[in-house]
């Protein structure tokens, strides 16, 4: 299983480099009160979250270097179509 490379790592908050060569998937579990955002650096991919309930589909191509913010709970699905280097910012919610 893959991991990703740490750089920076907080109470709350963690920014790690994701580096996928084609074809190879991240799943990303965004919890309640978190948050992720994903900003390719280099190659292509697409992101994907399943429908749940109520909840619309999500699929989506991120530009490079424009962020994606997942700021909805679920499960997310990163594809590497190209090479993808990409940067990983992952927000926990503060404790209660």
């Amino acid at each position: 299983m893959f991991s990703p490379l740490s750089f920076l790592t907080g109470r709350h908050h963690n920014l790690d480099a994701l580096i996928l060569m084609r074809g190879e998937t991240h799943v990303e579990i965004v919890e309640e009160g978190s948050m992720a955002m994903l900003v390719v650096a280099k190659g292509s991919a697409t992101i994907s979250r399943a429908r749940t309930n109520t909840l619309a589909g999500f699929y989506l191509r991120p530009q490079r270097g424009a962020p994606v913010w997942l700021t909805t709970p679920g499960t997310y699905c990163l594809v590497a179509k190209d090479n993808v280097v990409a940067m990983r910012l992952v927000k926990t919610g503060a404790p209660t």
